[in-house]
């Protein structure tokens, strides 16, 4: 019998959120520590990491705005780079703005490194940073 309702446990404390920010630009979570490389570490292989974007009103996100979401990773914690470009776009609704609750669960690769975060940029955005982007770790 298998132990299937512990494999996507998910541990508060690998959940990192950040603000969005309150015009165009860039935010970055604070850093998960994997401990090891997946490539160093049978225990990595095959997790899982969940991108949460919140929902944004028309104020925050006017028709034309964006949010785009990209994980990257370190070996050092301290030089980041993309690791798979941008897995989640949010385009708010042509006519009226706004953006509907979104996430998408992304692999680690076995080439990733030890440290990753998540970075948010806006794009024709208003004020975002009543409301947070979430990255989390799930086990």
């Amino acid at each position: 019998m298998s132990n299937e309702s512990t494999y996507r446990r998910q541990d508060a404390e690998l959940n990192e959120a950040i603000a969005l920010p309150e015009s165009d630009g860039s935010v970055y979570t604070s850093a998960h520590d994997l401990g090891a490389a997946p490539a160093d570490d049978a225990r990595l292989a095959g997790m899982e990491l969940e991108v949460r974007s919140p929902e944004l009103d028309a104020t925050q996100l006017p028709a034309g705005g964006s949010v785009a979401y990209v994980v990257q990773h370190s070996a050092d914690d301290s030089s980041y780079s993309d690791l798979y470009g941008t897995v989640l776009t949010v385009e708010a609704t042509a006519s009226v703005g706004g953006a509907s609750a979104t996430q998408k669960r992304v692999r680690l690769p076995s080439d990733c490194y030890r440290y990753i975060r998540l970075k948010a940029t806006t794009a024709s955005a208003g004020d975002c940073s009543d409301d947070d982007a979430e990255l989390r770790l799930l086990t």
